[in-house]
């Protein structure tokens, strides 16, 4: 047992493997379709550019989780070196989108399996919802993956590797085969068309497109560490290899994709290519190629790697609001453990709140965008929070330490910003909305209750409220609102948000606390 009474038993290997089934899930299943109608062959650059972001937070992540060896910690670091306000909007960002991304995977598998069980979903007009048997089948199957996390890390585990496996080898069957039965070489030839719209194109691919959505899974390592054996060494490999690992599988799965497409269906350009029988894109290239022992093998894999991931995740949502508990950001009562070492309660109520969002959700490219945006918000507290601790904690060892930080923390946080922005107004709007109002009822209710413990002359359990602490992020997001809401070009836009976020980045990392918050549960020494 570590000393928050979680279990240590994961090692390199399975922290590797939980990165690789959270980052390939439905998301290879529908994102080399949907990033080849916005780019057309610039996908593969665009994958390449989603890999380089990722690997940017993933480096400030990766110092950060070996500083950091505790489950949840997505929750804890803005905690750590912000305070509560600035600790509830990062741990909030982070546990909202985790809770929704097993819903959404298991929405994919829903939407793949309705070609032979068209009973699953309905026609509402705008599209195709689960129906009711769909949404009781889902529901099923979220709670027979809390049961899985609920026997403890060690079950989790073993059947995160096992599935994992199958996970690896799939695709790359697939994509060979693919490759070597149509290997229409010439699809891979650019469209004529002007510089810009290429470049936005790719920005498309990268966020509605489904490409950061795919590969932000890096992170697992994080959620995890107070579960792994030598956190300090091991999460940061883990990291660094599930994510070069998963971004070499896409890749060949586009190349795959793009080579693959019958050139008789790109008349009208890769924008108007539609490949949606059959049960999603790639099952009907291979019914198209012939290839029914791939498509029945796809189908197979659409039940398999998205559960994997939903399994994945169900378990990270329950570990950051049993930190968000366990630090005080959320009920108490979020912060206790079942006698298999497991945040049983964190993980209920993660539980529930997937069946709710399933009655609501919408289709699966629909609402990546939202997810991205919120889910980007909240890692671009590391790159910040990074900087802060270089000055809080400057003694504490690190077993890894990211080179050039004062160069690459600015950057890393650029990065992130130009992300949040590329997934959409909409999307943009929705996830501020998201994030603001939470934090607002966060804070009105700590003044609440803080006046009230006033009255009796009782000290306020969890510390001081750092509001101060915690205001440059209504400043930064109601900056990215303004900013995206002009008519700006590409080049324009990105120069203004760049900017923006040089501005505002030293105020953040001014904006720290004297020293670490003592309720994140890291000591100064």
């Amino acid at each position: 047992m570590s000393d928050t009474g979680l279990s240590r038993q994961l090692g390199l290997r399975s922290l590797t493997l939980a990165v690789v089934t959270s980052t390939i899930g439905s998301g290879w299943l529908f994102a080399p379709f949907y990033a080849a109608r916005f780019a057309g062959p610039a996908a593969l650059g665009a994958w390449l550019l989603g890999g380089l972001l990722a690997f940017a937070l993933a480096l400030v992540f990766a110092e950060l989780g070996s500083l950091l060896s505790s489950s949840g910690a997505l929750a804890q670091i803005p905690l750590l070196s912000h305070g509560r306000t600035a600790g509830f909007i990062g741990g909030w960002c982070a546990w909202v989108s985790y809770l929704a991304l097993p819903s959404i995977e298991v929405m994919a598998v829903m939407q793949y399996l309705a070609s032979s069980a068209p009973w699953l979903t309905a026609d509402q007009g705008a599209g195709q919802v689960l129906s009711g048997a769909g949404l009781a089948l889902a529901s099923l199957l979220l709670v027979l993956l809390a049961w899985v996390n609920l026997a403890g890390v060690g079950w989790l585990a073993r059947w995160i590797d096992g599935l994992t496996s199958w996970k690896l080898v799939v695709p790359l069957v697939v994509s060979i085969t693919l490759m070597l039965t149509a290997g229409h070489w010439g699809n891979l030839v650019p469209l004529a068309q002007p510089v810009g719209t290429t470049l936005e194109g790719m920005v498309r691919a990268i966020s509605s497109g489904g490409i950061l959505f795919s590969l932000l899974g890096f992170r697992t390592a994080m959620d995890l560490a107070g579960e792994a054996r030598q956190p300090q060494r091991t999460v940061p490999v883990a990291m660094a290899l599930g994510l070069g690992l998963s971004l070499l599988i896409y890749l060949l799965l586009q190349l795959a994709f793009l080579v693959a497409v019958p050139p008789g269906q790109l008349g009208g350009g890769w924008a108007a290519l539609r490949l949606s029988a059959h049960g999603g894109p790639l099952v009907a290239l291979a019914l198209g190629l012939g290839l029914g022992w791939v498509g029945r093998l796809l189908l197979l894999d659409a039940v398999v790697s998205p559960t994997a991931t939903a399994m994945a995740y169900m378990g990270a949502a329950s570990r950051v609001g049993w930190m968000m508990g366990r630090c005080g950001l959320l009920p108490n009562v979020l912060g206790r453990i079942n006698r298999q070492a497991v945040p049983s309660v964190a993980l209920v109520i993660s539980l529930v709140l997937g069946i709710g969002l399933l009655l609501i959700g919408p289709g699966w490219q629909n609402v990546v965008s939202l997810l991205t945006a919120t889910l980007v918000i909240a890692l671009a507290m590391g790159p910040v929070s990074l900087a802060a601790l270089r000055r809080q904690l400057p003694d504490r060892t690190r077993p890894y330490r990211l080179p050039w930080a004062v160069l690459w923390c600015p950057l890393a946080f650029v990065l992130a910003t130009w992300a949040i922005s590329w997934c959409g107004t909409t999307a943009l709007r929705g996830a501020v909305l998201i994030v603001l109002l939470p934090a607002i009822g966060f804070v009105l209710l700590a003044l609440r209750g803080r006046a009230a413990g006033a009255r009796q002359g009782e000290e306020p359990p969890h510390g001081p409220l750092h509001f101060r602490q915690g205001l440059w992020w209504f400043l930064y997001l109601g900056g990215l609102v303004a900013i995206t809401a002009w008519p700006l070009g590409l080049a324009a836009e990105l120069g203004l948000l760049a900017a923006w976020a040089l501005l505002v980045f030293p105020l953040a990392v001014h904006s720290r606390l004297v020293a670490v918050s003592p309720w994140a549960g890291v000591g100064n020494d």
